[in-house]
């Protein structure tokens, strides 16, 4: 006689029409997954997968039995998930323990989390750099379904291929005819293909937002750090925006700290000038005020940082004042101009930090007479200042200064040096061309003609075997990298005296006998060396600078601004 309970419960199961979808919803993928994955899975790895078929045959059954006789399907239909699962379970402890470690397969929560962050990946496919926000936080990268996507990707075609051109920086500048890309590499600007207007806006819109800036704010200078994971590791990147009622203006800076704290001894400067130096970093010569001066982009800011690495911080009180701190240097009390402290000015917050007898100052942009008038007070009694400046020369520094002071006498008393510098672009090793120069050459060199066995020019270009092709180390550009060249004054009695009389070139005549050398003469000794070329030498130094010539494999340079 038939069990009423049984009745009852297969009755139940035949009018039900949820419970055999449930059912199916269950078996279904089980059976894809064990026809599809772990038998051919068992067959890869020379496991018996003859015994597990037969496993998974008898479970399937034992499974659906549990679901359709238990009388109470609520709880039939788990424990029969229960012996589909048993199965699966065993198989992978079995191929655990016969596979490599790294071919295992795990299901502990980092595991999963993992994967499932393979899946993230994978559906935003094409995507190959990653940002992190200036909090730490990891900016998640638009899907492809999401408009935002496209953007994403053009900062990548933007960002990967000025890095892998070694660019200082690249720049985007939006305007109402058009908008201009450009990236800096090894001091030369050179254009890129412009985007689309709406992109380009769109483009400094995300980056502002991956910043955590303002995107409203299309007219107030903005600065952020932030980081880029990619193809060439990670990259620090500084982000600068600003705006006006023409246009919008990004530039982002590749690992800007990087760039600018270099050791004195790799400036470039020669060894006279370096041993020179050397006077004024000890007592009792560490005295008086440094200018040293530069035109805009050739490391004026690189320079500032050198100097007052000289300077043992942690037996000296070495400290700055900056509009803007771009780099810092252990032991080093870095002050940054609070400009939106309508109290306290940059002067006012010079003569502050000069009142607790600080060893060594460093201070930002020279722009004004009252900081000029502060930083001259303290005299040869007072801190060495190091004071920046933007001059083409020696004597235009001088000139600049004892305007700002505003009395020569006040300006000269406390001197201690005058220098001034270029950067030139180093002759790549990998595919320069030596040449001899000629008698002619040697002679405007001031160089003799038996102490010069070769030069070298640019190239760009190597022979593979009976081919030329370019240079893959500067692609090219026929040089790599940069170095400065200097002149060095040092100030001494006579010559401040020389200098307080308005006598300018009395006082370069007399640093000449003191062993001064011209820029140009620093420039050509480079030459010499092999570190660089006579045509660069004459388009950094010559009055009329030329525009250079630029790789082919690169855009024409962009027009200066």
């Amino acid at each position: 006689m038939t069990d009423p309970l049984l009745l009852a419960a297969a009755s139940a199961f035949l009018i039900s029409v949820y419970k055999p979808l449930l059912i199916f919803a269950v078996f279904v993928p089980w059976a894809w997954l064990v026809s599809s994955k772990l038998e051919k899975d068992a067959r890869y790895n020379r496991i018996n997968f003859r015994l597990f078929n037969g496993v998974y045959l008898g479970c399937a059954v034992a499974a659906l039995a549990v679901m359709l006789f238990v009388p109470i399907f609520w709880v039939g239909w788990p424990l029969g998930i229960v012996v589909l699962a048993t199965p699966v379970f065993a198989y992978n402890q079995v191929r655990n323990r016969t596979v490599a470690e790294k071919d295992r397969f795990k299901f502990t929560a980092k595991a999963l989390t993992g994967k499932m962050a393979a899946n993230r990946r994978a559906r935003t496919a094409q995507a190959s750099v990653r940002f992190t926000g200036p909090n730490g936080t990891e900016h998640s990268i638009p899907r492809k379904d999401d408009p935002r996507h496209a953007v994403h990707l053009a900062v990548e075609d933007l960002l990967v291929p000025a890095l892998e051109a070694r660019a200082r920086n690249v720049d985007v500048a939006v305007g109402p005819r058009g908008n201009v890309v450009t990236q800096s590499v090894d001091g030369i600007r050179f254009k890129r293909d412009a985007m689309a207007p709406d992109l380009a806006m769109s483009v400094i819109d995300y980056v502002k937002e991956v910043g955590g800036l303002n995107i409203e704010d299309r007219r107030r200078r903005q600065t952020a750090g932030f980081k880029m994971d990619g193809p060439m590791g990670r990259t620090e990147l500084t982000l600068i925006t600003a705006g006006s009622s023409s246009g919008q203006e990004m530039r982002i800076i590749f690992n800007r700290s990087k760039q600018v704290i270099r050791p004195i001894d790799d400036l470039g400067l020669l060894p006279g000038q370096l041993e020179a130096l050397r006077v004024t970093e000890q007592e009792p010569e560490r005295h008086g005020v440094f200018l040293f001066g530069a035109p805009p982009g050739h490391g004026l800011t690189t320079t500032g940082y050198s100097l007052i690495g000289r300077h043992d911080a942690y037996t000296s009180n070495v400290k700055t004042l900056e509009h803007e701190i771009e780099g810092t240097l252990d032991g080093v009390d870095h002050v940054q101009w609070d400009s939106t402290n309508p109290d306290v000015d940059f002067p006012t917050n010079l003569q502050s930090i000069l009142r607790r007898d600080p060893d060594v100052v460093l201070i930002g942009r020279l722009t004004d007479a009252h900081t000029a008038k502060v930083a001259a007070d303290p005299g040869m009694e007072g801190p060495l200042i190091y004071v920046p400046q933007r001059a083409t020369s020696i004597t235009d520094q001088i000139r600049q200064w004892a305007k700002l002071v505003g009395d020569v006498k006040r300006a000269i008393r406390p001197l201690t040096a005058v220098m001034n510098q270029r950067l030139l672009r180093r002759v790549c090793p990998n595919c320069r061309q030596s040449y001899q120069p000629t008698a002619e050459q040697l002679r405007k060199m001031n160089v003799p003609a038996d102490k010069v066995q070769q030069l070298y020019q640019a190239s760009g270009k190597i022979q593979v075997k009976n081919k030329i092709e370019t240079c893959p180390v500067c692609a090219g550009a026929g040089y790599f990298g940069q170095l400065g060249v200097f002149q060095v004054m040092l100030i001494n009695d006579d010559i401040r005296r020389l200098l307080t009389a308005g006598d300018l070139k009395g006082a370069l005549a007399e640093a000449r006998r003191n062993k001064m050398l011209y820029l140009q003469e620093a420039a050509l000794r480079k030459v010499v060396d092999g570190e660089t070329t006579i045509d660069e030498v004459v388009r950094v130094t010559a009055p009329a600078r030329t525009a250079a010539t630029p790789p082919k494999s690169e855009a024409k340079p962009a027009p200066a601004t």
